[in-house]
């Protein structure tokens, strides 16, 4: 929502302002390694639980929550055993804060799928003034924390438990409001481990560039890039947002009719893209100097970062499409994507290893365009089978 991306600019500012670039570097690296470990939760539940009760097995959200509480111990395990291997590289912070995180990040994860009983029972609103104060339960926690302790392991401590709290909080209330059963919904269990299973390489994907200049280049050199992916990250969801906003006129079109303007809406989006990336490239110099002054070093990477969108826009539009007549699911798609997915992986171990910043800005190009491409000739491959 409006309300809760402004709270994280706001956040954001704080942070840029009033904590040296090697803290702020150290407190998104620790993030990024337990980011990472979400592998081992079950990062489908969601989604599974979102639509058993949208079909009415509202019995799906007490049943999940048991079995994520079950399953992301091996989240417990694997953050215990990274926390080991940095005490016993000397490294004792870092030890610490998974420790923390370790321990109380799988039970927030858990309690979260309160928002995706909200979102199948299709109470957008109640859950929209939850996530609200969610963030201003996290910002309340958090300013304290980065204005006295000014220390990574104060801010881990305030940033695990105001998520936990939250979740917690909002979980029983929703609990209170709707009292759902506690019936028995082995489907929604069995289909978000398969959704968990198809996106394994999800978390890797979100995380690996951060891990990599972080453990390579130096946790400043992290705070740099973090700052300087801000904004353009945030304007590319919203992007995608825009071209999804035609999903129910693509549904009600055959691929013919959708094939027979694909290549023009494919430019136009590409032109609009080109314009957005030309008008924060143009605004990026006066928003760091008088919003983010510390970080004047990012501008630069972060012009380069809104090339990406020139990409981003086609692909929104693209995965409308896919969308639309549900190609997405299809073997052969899956089979791509993880293919394409791996590349970008791969892309940031060779380009980030020997290049840092500019290393992983020119991967994240390359896998822009490669992902377009791809998304291209499989639209043309279906077309060609009718």
């Amino acid at each position: 929502t409006a309300v809760t991306n402004i709270l994280a600019a706001l956040l954001m500012i704080v942070f840029a302002n009033f904590l040296p670039k090697e803290t702020y570097g150290l407190y998104r690296y620790i993030l990024s390694l337990v980011g990472i470990l979400t592998m081992f939760s079950l990062t489908g539940m969601n989604a599974a639980v979102t639509q058993a009760v949208a079909a009415g097995n509202e019995g799906a959200l007490k049943v999940s929550i048991k079995y994520q509480f079950k399953w992301n111990f091996l989240m417990i395990f694997a953050s215990w055993a990274l926390a080991a291997y940095y005490l016993w590289q000397q490294n004792t912070d870092i030890s610490i804060a998974l420790f923390i995180l370790g321990f109380i990040t799988p039970f927030t994860y858990t309690f979260n799928t309160y928002g995706a009983y909200l979102e199948g029972k299709k109470d957008f609103k109640r859950k929209s003034i939850f996530l609200i104060w969610s963030s201003v339960i996290y910002v309340a926690g958090m300013l304290p924390a980065i204005y006295f302790g000014k220390r990574m392991l104060w801010l881990i401590a305030a940033y695990a438990i105001t998520s936990f709290l939250s979740n917690l909080i909002f979980y029983i209330k929703t609990l209170k409001i709707y009292n759902p059963p506690e019936n028995k919904s082995s489907g929604a269990i069995t289909y978000g481990r398969h959704l968990t299973y198809l996106n394994f390489i999800g978390p890797i994907l979100g995380q690996a560039d951060s891990i990599i200049l972080g453990h390579f280049w130096g946790v400043g050199q992290l705070a740099v890039y973090s700052l300087a992916r801000v904004i353009p990250d945030k304007i590319g969801p919203f992007v995608k947002q825009i071209t999804s906003v035609g999903l129910p006129k693509l549904v009600s079109k055959s691929m013919k009719e959708i094939n027979s303007v694909f290549n023009k809406r494919l430019l136009q989006s590409a032109v609009i893209g080109a314009f957005l990336a030309a008008a924060y490239i143009v605004t990026a110099p006066f928003i760091f100097k008088y919003i983010l002054p510390k970080y004047l070093e990012s501008i630069f990477y972060s012009q380069i970062l809104a090339l990406n969108l020139i990409f981003i826009m086609p692909t929104g539009y693209i995965g409308a499409v896919f969308g639309s007549k549900k190609l997405a699911t299809r073997p052969l798609f899956v089979t791509t994507g993880f293919i394409v997915n791996s590349f970008k992986i791969l892309l940031y171990v060779i380009f980030g290893l020997y290049g840092g910043i500019m290393g992983l800005i020119i991967a994240q190009i390359i896998y822009q365009i490669a992902s377009v491409l791809t998304s291209i000739l499989l639209w043309k491959y279906e077309i060609k089978k009718m």
